[in-house]
C-alpha cells in the first residue's frame, strides 16, 4: 500500500527538481537573450527562402510539363531556376548568420556562468566550501557548462524560429492547398507531447551520467595525488578494480542516455514520416484524378503539388529542430542542477564567534612597505577539535622582516594566509596598515608564494606576466637583474621564451623558487608573504634565495615560515608557534 505514496512522492519532487532547473536555465538564457531573440528571427525569415526555391521548383516542373512534345521555353525555365538559387542562397546567409549571433550569445552565457564559478571557488569573503571537490569544479567548468551549448544555439532560438518559420510555411502552403495545410495543422498538435515525454526521460539519464561522470574524475584525481602512498601500501590493484568499476558504472549511464535518444529522435522522425506520407499520398491520388472526397479539392497541377511536397519537410524542420533541442534542454536542465549547487552553495563563514568590530577603512595615500595588525585572532577548521590559529595578537611593523617558525601542523601557513588576507579569520580581525592607511586585510596588497611554488603551463614570460600584465622583455630582465638572478635567465635555452611544463616540470627547486621572487618583484605590493621559500634547496640555492629576500625587503615587508636557521639569521622579528598559540622570541629594536 506504500507504493503508490512514494510513487507519487518521488514524481513530486522531480517535478520540482524540474522546476528550479527550468527556473535556472531562463535565468541563465536572459545574458544573451538579445541574441537568441536576433538568431531564432533570423532562422525564421529563412523559410522565406525555402518557399522561394520552391515556388521556383514548382514553376520550371508545370512549364516542362506542358510542353512535352515542342521545345521548352527557356525563359520560364531560366526564370524558375533563377528563384531556387536566390532561394537558396537567401536561406544559406539567413542561416549563417543566425548560427554566428546563437554561438556569441551562448559564449556570453558560458563566460557568465564561469566567472560565477570561479567567484564561488575563490569567494572574495568567507572560505570556500569544503564540500566541492577540485574535480567537481574542474568538470564543472568545462564538461557541464559546455553541455549548455546545443541547448543554447539550438533550443533557445527554435521556439521563436518554430513560430515564425512554421507559420510562413504553413501560410505559403495554405496558398497552394487549402487541404494540405490542413493536414498538417492536424499533425502538429502531436509533437509537444512527445518533446514533453523525451523531456522526462532524457533529463534523468544525463543527471546519472554526469554525476557518474564526477564521481570517476574525482576518483581518479584522488588515486593520483595518493599514487606514491598507494603503491608504498601495495594497494595498486585494488585501486585499478575500484577504478574499473566506476568506468563501466559511468558507460553503462552513458549508453542509457545514448538509447533514450536514439529512441526518442527515431519517434519524432517517425510522426513526422506519417504525415508527409499523408501529404504525398493526397497529391499522388489528386494528380491521378483518383480522388473523390465531398468539399475537398479532386485535382492538383504537377506544379502545385511539387510546391506543397517541398515544403512539407520545411514546415516540419523547426519542429525537428525543436526536438534536437529538447534533448539539448533537457541535458542542459541535468548539468545547471549539478553547476547550481556549486554557485549557490555559500562560502564558509566565521564560525567561532562574533568577529570584533573593525576600524573604518582609510584609504592609502601613496605606496609604502604595510604593517600588519592582528587581534585576538582564531581558526578553526570543520572537522578539527584543536583550534589552528587560537588567540593570536600580533603588530608587524612596517618595512620588517618577520620569520613564523614552530612544528609542522603548528598553524604556521594558516597564521601566513590570514595576514595576507587569503583567509578572514573565525574570530577577530586582521588589518593592513600602509603610510597614514588602514585597510582590512586583503590580498590586493599582497605577493603570495605558497610551498609549494607553481608554474603554469606556458612559456616564462606568461608566468612572470601573471604578475605585472603590462610589463615588456626590458622589464622583466631588470627583475632578474635586480635580484640578482642574471646567470638563471642566461642559462635557459631560450630565455623568457623557455617552456615551461606542468608544475615547472623542467625546472630546479632552485630555479623554480628564484622565478618565483622575480614575479614577487614585479607584482610590486607592499607585502610580500613567503610560505617555506628555502624549502628542498641545496646550500647554494639557499643563500641565493636568502639575498634575494634581503633586496626585496628593501621596499616592503616580508612574513616568512620557515624552519631553516639561515632564514632566521635574517628576521627582525620571531614569533613561535605552538598549537595555535604565538610567541614572540625577538622584536625589532
Amino acid at each position: 500500500m506504500t507504493a503508490v505514496p512514494d510513487h507519487l512522492a518521488r514524481l513530486g519532487r522531480d517535478d520540482e527538481g524540474q522546476q528550479r532547473a527550468a527556473g535556472l536555465l531562463t535565468a541563465w538564457a536572459a545574458v544573451g537573450e538579445p541574441a537568441f531573440r536576433r538568431a531564432g528571427t533570423l532562422r525564421g525569415l529563412a523559410a522565406v527562402g525555402h518557399v522561394l526555391w520552391a515556388a521556383g521548383l514548382g514553376r520550371a516542373a508545370q512549364v516542362a510539363l506542358r510542353t512535352p512534345h515542342g521545345g521548352v521555353a527557356l525563359a520560364p525555365v531560366l526564370s524558375g531556376a533563377a528563384l531556387v538559387a536566390a532561394g537558396l542562397l537567401l536561406r544559406a546567409v539567413l542561416l549563417a548568420s543566425a548560427d554566428r549571433i546563437a554561438d556569441d550569445g551562448a559564449a556570453a552565457v558560458q563566460d557568465h556562468l564561469r566567472t560565477r564559478l570561479l567567484q564561488a571557488a575563490l569567494p572574495t569573503s568567507g572560505t570556500p566550501s569544503e564540500e566541492v571537490s577540485d574535480a567537481a569544479l574542474g568538470e564543472a567548468l568545462d564538461s557541464e557548462v559546455g553541455r549548455l551549448t546545443q541547448w543554447l544555439t539550438t533550443y533557445v532560438p527554435s521556439r521563436r524560429a518554430m513560430l515564425l518559420g512554421s507559420g510562413i510555411v504553413l501560410a505559403s502552403v495554405c496558398v497552394g492547398s487549402w487541404a494540405v495545410a490542413l493536414i498538417l495543422v492536424l499533425a502538429t498538435p502531436l509533437l509537444p507531447f512527445n518533446l514533453k515525454v523525451i523531456g522526462l526521460g532524457t533529463q534523468a539519464a544525463v543527471h546519472a551520467q554526469l554525476t557518474a561522470t564526477r564521481t570517476l574524475s574525482t576518483h581518479l584525481l584522488d588515486q593520483l595525488r595518493g599514487l606514491p602512498t598507494l603503491v608504498g601500501l601495495g594497494a595498486g590493484e585494488e585501486t585499478v578494480r575500484a577504478t574499473e568499476a566506476a568506468d563501466r558504472e559511468l558507460a553503462r549511464r552513458t549508453h542509457t542516455v545514448l538509447r533514450v535518444a536514439f529512441l526518442s529522435t527515431a519517434w519524432i522522425e517517425l510522426l513526422i514520416t506519417v504525415a508527409m506520407a499523408v501529404v504525398a499520398t493526397y497529391c499522388g491520388l489528386a494528380l491521378l484524378g483518383y480522388l473523390d472526397l465531398p468539399a475537398v479539392p479532386s485535382t492538383m497541377s504537377l506544379g502545385t503539388a511539387l510546391f506543397v511536397l517541398v515544403l512539407t519537410p520545411a514546415y516540419f524542420a523547426p519542429a525537428r529542430e525543436l526536438a534536437r533541442g529538447y534533448h539539448a534542454r533537457a541535458e542542459a536542465a541535468a548539468a545547471a542542477e549539478l553547476i547550481a549547487d556549486i554557485i549557490d552553495r555559500p562560502p564558509v563563514a566565521p564560525t567561532g564567534g562574533r568577529m570584533a568590530r573593525v576600524p573604518a577603512v582609510r584609504r592609502p595615500s601613496r605606496p609604502s612597505p604595510a604593517g600588519v595588525i592582528m587581534k585576538e585572532v582564531g581558526v578553526r577548521y570543520p572537522g578539527r577539535n584543536d583550534a589552528a590559529l587560537d588567540d593570536i595578537t600580533l603588530t608587524v611593523q612596517p618595512g620588517s622582516i618577520v620569520a613564523f617558525g614552530g612544528p609542522s601542523g603548528a598553524g604556521k601557513t594558516t597564521l601566513l594566509s590570514v595576514a595576507a588576507g587569503l583567509r578572514e579569520p573565525d574570530r577577530g580581525w586582521c588589518l593592513h596598515t600602509t603610510g597614514s592607511a588602514t585597510l582590512p586585510a586583503s590580498p590586493t596588497m599582497t605577493a603570495w608564494a605558497g610551498q609549494p611554488s607553481y608554474l603554469l603551463p606556458g612559456t616564462l614570460r606568461d608566468n612572470l606576466l601573471l604578475a605585472r600584465r603590462d610589463a615588456d622583455d626590458v622589464q622583466l630582465t631588470a627583475a632578474f637583474a635586480a635580484l640578482g638572478f642574471e646567470d638563471l635567465l642566461a642559462a635557459l635555452p631560450q630565455g623568457l621564451g623557455t617552456r615551461v611544463g606542468e608544475r615547472g616540470w623542467g625546472l630546479s627547486s632552485g630555479q623554480m623558487q628564484q622565478l618565483v621572487l622575480v614575479r614577487a618583484l614585479l607584482r610590486d605590493t607592499p607585502l610580500l608573504c613567503l610560505d617555506e621559500p628555502t624549502a628542498h634547496l641545496d646550500p647554494d640555492g639557499e643563500a641565493r634565495v636568502i639575498a634575494a629576500i634581503r633586496t626585496l625587503a628593501r621596499s616592503r615587508t616580508v612574513l616568512l615560515t620557515t624552519h631553516r636557521p639561515a632564514l632566521l639569521e635574517i628576521a627582525d622579528d620571531i614569533v613561535q608557534l605552538s598549537q595555535g598559540r604565538a610567541s614572540r622570541i625577538r622584536e625589532t629594536l
